[in-house]
């Protein structure tokens, strides 16, 4: 359960009077609410700059702009103009604020004064615009990152070459390597590369050359880059393996800048190694690592590097989860990070000398840690399934918590949304499994409800205590179903043996869960409809909804329908036609003609026994799980005369992300599983 302090925080409408009357969650109030995306704090402590995605429905839109309000959270005010795309706050000190903007074309860093915001300055006119950016020490010189051809001299030449490109009127590709597209865009033989850069001038050195990512464009850790506090060394992750379509061995490299000599500090291991941070004195160096190779879901330890010395030290081998995210209080006695425990995201302390750890804040989904320059607070985001991200803080000393924004309190102020709660029972391997379980609004204990369950993807993920824009459990529950999610073996959150055990099992014990969590959902709680239930996921979540089609006769209880979203459908073309191979190989327990679980655990060899009603969505820009798995799903369901449908986008990814297009979505989905309640 959410400690009562946190529920009232999430809850609270101060000087709000109570409305006569609710109403149900519709997708407008759902869509259009304002999304943080994250925040800075002053240099001083005083202030908070923060990013806020803004939807624009009708205009099928989303824009961001950049908000400020004190650490108390008084006199929250907007700085930006909604002039293009204003994000990545940064403080270049305690009243100049940074930002990238997009508001005259291509990406740019600008700065205002926080006390006269009208006045915004452009500070660089970087060759085809910049990303992701942070000051080195000192200020006086930039960090951006931006994708380049790793072959071109300069930056300007590889944006000439960028720009010849795209003007001429061939559109071939040529590939000579994999991992040619990944996620939802072509690489085109770039790179991401990191430039120093000082505003003004017209010099881009780049600090990360070759025909490697920095940062790795997949499986890192937050920012995988940094500078010491006396700007002396640089740390930055690249993958350095001949193919990495099938490596996750993302390294840790460690840079002095005055004799430009480098050192890869975590060649010896074949895992994954991200997100390094300095200490605040500069004797450490903390970075996440993984032990298998191959593995994108191994524990994620934090290790402890002395600079001076050139030890290292495992601070969480004996912490049963991974870590998700980590701050060094400012004296350096203490690192506090976040990790993932069940439905939630606590925050920990560590300290250093010890090596102890003790959980500071329960029953949150924090994320986007931070810590106040005088060390006395905690600063983080926290979100539940009826609210979106909001900034909190905690004081150290006094364990007081208290919330920082609230810009979602009043837009929800009218819309009744019941909270997430927990159940346990007896799954596969006769393991406690764990269930997130959402009543409808306007509860009422003595009717019936139809039930929709939800398989989360990944794998390796969670159904947590979230406010997710597009799995939104609050959404699905809206129209009168009891909604529940079952974290399956293979869910994070439960320890690393838990997490492991889906791995050559995707049919296996999640299976065995989900089966035995349906026939205890509706045995033991009585408002649950058994002649009306549904399923519904994406990913993983797809694949095993499309498992389910032809395994329906294992369920105690028959489901009305099914919806699949971008999910597997045959296993061995998928393999094919994927980007990640690391990732099937892994799970799979290697190659289509190495390993017969393609096969063994392959929904499309089960075709003849579909029979349930589906619904199968799939987007042509999913270069994840390519567009021909949704496309081969549908054939088979017509071909075998099964009530089906198929919502396709051609402009969307493995996310359906645009406004409207995410208003067609809720309304095809949930337009689809009520048809067949009734």
């Amino acid at each position: 359960m959410k400690p009562i302090w946190l529920a009232a925080l999430l809850m609270a409408t101060v000087g709000v009077p109570l409305p006569a009357e609710k109403k149900a969650l519709t997708f407008d109030d759902f869509f259009s609410a304002r999304r943080i995306t994250g925040f800075v704090v002053s240099r001083d402590g005083r202030a908070i700059a923060f990013a806020v995605k803004i939807p624009d429905i009708a205009a099928n839109s989303i824009g961001s702009d950049i908000f400020l309000t004190d650490i108390h959270g008084r006199a929250p005010r907007r700085l930006t103009d909604a002039r293009g795309n204003n994000t990545h706050p940064q403080f270049l000190t305690e009243q100049r604020l940074t930002f990238l903007s997009t508001r005259d074309g291509e990406a740019q860093v600008y700065a205002l004064d926080i006390r006269e915001p009208d006045t915004i300055e452009q500070l660089t006119k970087i060759p085809g615009g910049g990303g992701d950016f942070s000051w080195t020490p000192g200020a006086k010189a930039m960090v951006f990152q931006k994708e380049v051809f790793p072959a071109a001299a300069t930056l300007p030449e590889s944006v000439n070459w960028e720009n010849e490109r795209n003007a001429s009127p061939v559109k071939a590709k040529i590939l000579s390597t994999l991992l040619f597209r990944q996620w939802n865009s072509w690489r085109d033989g770039k790179r991401s590369h990191l430039f120093l850069h000082t505003p003004g001038s017209n010099d881009y050195q780049d600090l990360t050359p070759g025909d490697t990512d920095t940062p790795p464009i997949d499986l890192g850790g937050g920012r995988d880059y940094g500078f010491s506090s006396d700007g002396r060394t640089f740390a930055y992750v690249k993958n350095t393996d001949p193919m990495v379509a099938i490596s996750t061995n993302n390294d840790v490299f460690v840079r002095d800048l005055a004799g430009n000599s480098e050192e890869n500090i975590t060649a010896a291991n074949a895992g994954n190694d991200a997100g390094p941070l300095f200490s605040p004195r500069n004797r450490f160096l903390a970075y996440f690592s993984m032990k298998r190779a191959g593995f994108e879901s191994d524990k994620k330890d934090l290790i402890l590097y002395d600079l001076k010395n050139r030890s290292r030290r495992n601070l969480t081998a004996a912490f049963p989860y991974s870590v998700n995210e980590y701050v060094f209080s400012p004296d350096e006695k203490a690192i506090y990070f976040i990790a993932g425990e069940g439905v939630h995201y606590p925050i920990f302390r560590l300290d250093l000398r010890s090596g102890a750890i003790a959980k500071l804040v329960d029953g949150v989904y924090a994320s986007a840690l931070a810590v106040t320059p005088d060390g006395k607070h905690l600063l983080f985001l926290s979100q539940s399934v009826r609210r979106p991200n909001e900034i909190f803080k905690f004081e150290i000393r006094s364990r007081k918590p208290s919330q920082i924004t609230d810009l979602s309190g009043e837009h929800f102020r009218d819309i009744e949304m019941p909270p997430a709660e927990t159940f346990t029972f007896n799954g596969a391997k006769d393991e406690p499994v764990e269930g997130i379980l959402l009543k409808p609004p306007f509860f009422d204990a003595a009717k019936k409800y139809p039930l929709l369950l939800i398989i989360h993807g990944g794998p390796q993920g969670i159904e947590g205590d979230e406010f997710h824009y597009r799995w939104n459990l609050s959404m699905f529950a809206a129209p009168g179903y009891v909604v529940a999610g079952i974290n399956f073996h293979g869910s994070t959150g439960y320890g690393q043996p838990f997490c492991d055990a889906i791995t050559k099992d995707w049919g296996g014990a999640p299976f065995i869960d989900i089966v035995k969590g349906q026939q205890y959902l509706v045995e033991h709680f009585p408002f649950i409809d058994k002649e009306r239930i549904a399923a519904a996921g994406a990913s993983y979540g797809g694949f095993m909804i499309n498992w389910i089609a032809g395994h329906s006769d294992a369920f105690a209880y028959p489901f009305r329908s099914l919806v699949s979203h971008d999910g597997t459908f045959d296993a061995r073309s998928m393999y094919y036609s994927t980007e990640e191979l690391w990732f099937e190989e892994w799970e799979k327990g290697g190659t289509p003609w190495t390993s017969d679980l393609y096969e063994k655990f392959n929904p499309a060899n089960f075709v003849s026994r579909f029979h349930i009603p589906m619904l199968v969505v799939h987007s042509e820009n999913d270069f994840r799980i390519p567009v021909t798995q949704g496309l081969m799903l549908f054939t088979a369901l017509q071909r075998q005369g099964v009530e089906s449908k198929m919502l396709y986008f051609p402009d969307e990814d493995h996310f359906v992300q645009k406004p409207q297009n995410a208003r067609l979505w809720w309304r095809t989905v949930l337009g689809w599983i009520a048809e067949h309640f009734k």
